[in-house]
């Protein structure tokens, strides 16, 4: 049982990589040895339960005892695989969550008024912010607002002269300003190791720099495409009205 069960885990972890969203692992009574779980679905995005179905899969001769149990969504009644894990020695029954299978897919969205060039950017960042890459995260952060400088008609000079050109144009406030330079240390940071002893860019660092350069481009394209909206109905508005 031992070897069919590491098979079974080898052949999904090749197929999908670890499900990362917040996913908390149930323990059912010890009399039927079985693990569930609870959490948004990978298949239909509902926060929902997912009830052990068929029988699990254990293997660990030792302390350490792995766990693997077919799980159903009973939003939409598709199945996932859980896997436990838990040390026998310890006195504590219940496994802990090792994995969560399918991996779905990261939420990459961006506005469709932000250049498809800086939007891939973005996107990017985020797809490697879903698998924890925080480095690649903030690197591909920077390029976002570089691109959107470029795209701005902004002087090929670097990219922090770049950004107190757009505020000095007014196309940008103060503190925007000093958030895109956030990012653009960020990126740095991530992409060339300094000599002052700046360690690993860290979950938080990513998460705040992708903030960073939402309220950035939301700024710079989105508002603007907004208003300009909003004014071509009014006009229209006018136009067709008593």
């Amino acid at each position: 049982m031992m070897i069919f069960t590491q098979v079974v885990k080898q052949a999904v972890s090749e197929l999908w990589p670890c499900y990362n969203a917040e996913v908390r692992i149930i323990n059912f009574p010890p009399q039927y040895n079985q693990i569930g779980a609870s959490g948004a679905c990978p298949h239909c995005s509902a926060v929902s339960l997912f009830v052990p179905v068929g029988n699990p899969y254990a293997s660990g001769e030792g302390a350490i005892q792995e766990i693997c149990n077919a799980a159903q969504c009973q939003a939409c009644k598709k199945f996932a695989l859980v896997v436990g894990r838990r040390d026998r020695m310890s006195g504590d029954p219940n496994y802990r969550l090792v994995d969560f299978y399918p991996a779905g897919s990261p939420n990459d969205a961006v506005d469709p008024n932000v250049p498809s060039v800086t939007a891939e950017d973005l996107r990017e960042a985020l797809r490697c912010r879903w698998v924890s890459a925080y480095k690649a995260t903030v690197v591909m952060c920077r390029r976002a607002i570089q691109t959107s400088c470029v795209d701005k008609k902004m002087a090929d000079v670097k990219l922090q002269l770049q950004i107190d050109e757009m505020a000095s144009k007014g196309l940008i406030t103060e503190p925007l300003k000093h958030w895109a330079h956030e990012v653009r240390l960020g990126g740095n940071e991530g992409a060339h190791p300094d000599k002052d002893g700046l360690k690993d860019v860290t979950e938080q660092d990513a998460d705040e720099i992708i903030q960073f350069t939402r309220e950035f481009l939301h700024h710079i394209y989105v508002m603007p495409a907004a208003l300009a909206s909003r004014q071509a109905s009014r006009a229209a508005g006018s136009k067709t009205g008593p």
